[in-house]
């Protein structure tokens, strides 16, 4: 059975779509909606862009049927922060040491095995992971965060086949949020 919201106009594929994972009150983990609010200043373009609930099978209400889903998401795997990791699933092994707790209620890592298991996952599901260090109520992006990311940006915007928006500002400054899918 198709997804809610999965198909296309007038009934064709899906577009791809940018979901972004974050919690904009803990600092590093605002990184993925960054990217979202960042893109979302592209137009026209040729994917959607959703935030990401915090139940999981609602997520894979949102990604199930769609021919692309590329995720972005602040992650804890000790690496240096402000690190950019590129994992598609079903394609390349689950880094070692990528976190699996979440501060928004939704582990990533939990819903990709749930859609694994439950045969509900889009055809193509690209996650990038910024390396956070601050996570803490109240705080700022990183510096080191704040810097990436550009590069994160334009790595999406390359995997959704769209070029990145021109200046939004400051990485760090809200934009507001991004429309959904």
């Amino acid at each position: 059975m198709p997804a809610p919201g999965a198909a296309g106009a007038n009934g064709g594929p899906a577009p791809p779509l940018l979901l972004a994972v974050g919690n904009e009150l803990r600092g590093d983990d605002a990184a993925g909606l960054r990217v979202a609010e960042r893109l979302g200043h592209d137009s026209p373009r040729s994917y959607r862009i959703a935030i990401a609930p915090a139940a999981i099978d609602r997520l894979l209400e949102i990604w199930e049927g769609r021919p692309l889903v590329v995720v972005v998401d602040a992650v804890r795997s000790g690496r240096a922060p402000g690190s950019i990791v590129r994992l598609e699933v079903g394609r390349d092994p689950w880094p070692p040491g990528l976190g699996t707790t979440s501060t928004h209620g939704l582990s990533l890592t939990e819903a990709v095995a749930l859609g694994q298991a439950l045969g509900r996952l889009p055809r193509r599901l690209v996650i990038y992971g910024i390396e956070g260090s601050t996570f803490g109520v109240g705080e700022e992006l990183s510096a080191e965060v704040a810097a990436a990311l550009p590069e994160l940006e334009r790595a999406v915007a390359k995997e959704l086949g769209a070029r990145p928006a021109g200046p939004a500002g400051p990485a760090g400054a809200p934009k507001g949020r991004p429309p959904h899918a």
